[in-house]
């Protein structure tokens, strides 16, 4: 989801939450916005927080159109900067405008960071207002910690925990990384993460009996390349010694692109399961499909043409629960869409199989993951 689309969802739910907070007008005293701040910088659920300028508690657009005390994103940096933070760090924040249903909202984004928990050395003071130095303060579902007092002390213990890096666990941290391409350093079969090279992703030359005989072999989706030849592997995903995540990675198209294996599903559409559909899926959002993306030379062009022909014929899922629901749809129409294969499988997609046999099961499987990926769009559309 891009920036806007995550907050209309926010707006959409009506209610505030552990991450997001609604105002209607930005702050006047700028003590009870430094305390908004720290809230969110500190937020327990451990992700980007959002302050929505322009928005009713209600979940209302009202926009900051008028609003004379309205801020840009240099007013929020140079206040933070003059503010005595513990250790020197700083919330960093990113000021955001979006036009929203005719009206324009801000949103100030709190980036979410490991150097928790954020806290003065001295107190603030504006008017009546005091943000104090040494409280912790966070926020618990749509409640910020009062400014008299510091949060409880689980709330606290999490936080510290997040800076010496015992949470969230080293497979959703190593999952986060991945997510930041630019932060890895490749070293020969092993590329580690500048900012905590215990983490490393390691390729592994481990060839078995059975790999070795799928080389003579390929899946489907080879014969979709320019050169159908094809390379197994396998990819370590290791904190330290311990290997956290592995999964076996291929090479198509004569090297040119690696990505993990994708899933098998299998959609039995008859009365005795006896007959299905067979073909090849990832979902967004899992480690498989970040390694997957985290693999892909974005600088290839011949990289991203195979990625291209990789996709018409594998399917590739927004969810769980898109998986479970497409397939319900496909067992639904499971007499028209065989039909469908069957009539295009008379032109030969397959080209250098050993045998007719393989030609035919392979054939099958490319027009039936083409025909899913055009069913699958018709399918959101209608969702």
């Amino acid at each position: 989801m891009n920036l806007e689309e995550i907050i209309v969802d926010l707006i959409d739910k009506k209610h505030e939450g552990s991450y997001w907070d609604f105002k209607q007008e930005y702050h006047y005293n700028r003590a009870k916005m430094l305390h908004d701040i720290i809230c969110m910088a500190n937020n327990l659920a451990d992700c980007d927080a959002y302050i929505i300028f322009g928005v009713t508690d209600d979940g209302d657009i009202v926009g900051i159109e008028e609003d004379k005390n309205r801020k840009n994103q240099e007013n929020f940096i140079t206040f933070l900067r003059d503010k005595s933070f513990n250790g020197g760090y700083r919330p960093e924040v990113e000021l955001i405008e979006l036009n929203l249903y005719g009206h324009i909202i801000d949103i100030l984004i709190i980036r979410r960071s490991a150097r928790t928990p954020y806290y003065l050395t001295n107190d603030f003071v504006e008017g009546k207002e005091r943000v104090r130095a040494y409280y912790i303060y966070t926020r618990i579902m749509d409640t910020n910690t009062p400014r008299d007092r510091s949060a409880d002390e689980e709330s606290i213990e999490l936080l510290w925990k997040k800076r010496f890096g015992l949470v969230p666990v080293p497979l959703q941290r190593f999952e986060r990384y991945l997510k930041n391409k630019s932060h890895w350093i490749e070293r020969g079969q092993t590329i580690y993460y500048d900012e905590s090279p215990e983490f490393t992703v390691e390729i592994i030359d481990d060839m078995d009996s059975d790999l070795k005989n799928r080389q003579d072999n390929p899946e489907f989706y080879s014969y979709t390349m320019m050169n159908s030849s094809t390379r197994y592997e396998t990819v370590h995903c290791k904190y330290l010694t311990t290997v956290l995540h592995s999964r076996q990675i291929v090479y198509l198209d004569g090297g040119r692109y690696v990505t993990p294996t994708p899933f098998w599903g299998f959609i039995a559409f008859d009365t005795y399961d006896r007959h299905s559909f067979a073909y090849k899926y990832f979902i967004q959002g899992t480690l498989d499909y970040e390694l997957h993306l985290f693999l892909y030379d974005v600088e290839s062009s011949e990289a991203k043409f195979a990625k291209r022909r990789f996709l018409e014929v594998v399917v590739v899922y927004k969810s769980e629960a898109e998986m479970d629901a497409f397939e319900s749809y496909i067992k639904a129409n499971a007499d028209r869409i065989f039909n469908e294969i069957t009539t295009r499988m008379e032109t030969n997609l397959v080209h250098g199989a050993e045998n007719e046999r393989v030609r035919a099961i392979e054939n099958e499987r490319l027009y039936t993951g083409m025909i899913f990926n055009e069913k699958l769009k018709e399918f959101r559309k209608v969702q």
